[in-house]
């Protein structure tokens, strides 16, 4: 399944975590289905 960092929302800040342009501050291994806003948008 992917993950937060695999979003195009998702700019990573370290290596456990990074930042959602929508819901700020996100692990990175997160799995998608649990996107606090439902937005996921796969990079590409």
């Amino acid at each position: 399944m992917p993950t937060c960092s695999d979003c195009a929302l998702y700019t990573k800040k370290a290596e456990t975590e990074g930042e959602c342009s929508i819901n700020g501050l996100v692990p990175a291994d997160r799995d998608a289905g649990r996107c606090l806003s439902r937005t996921f948008r796969p990079r590409g």
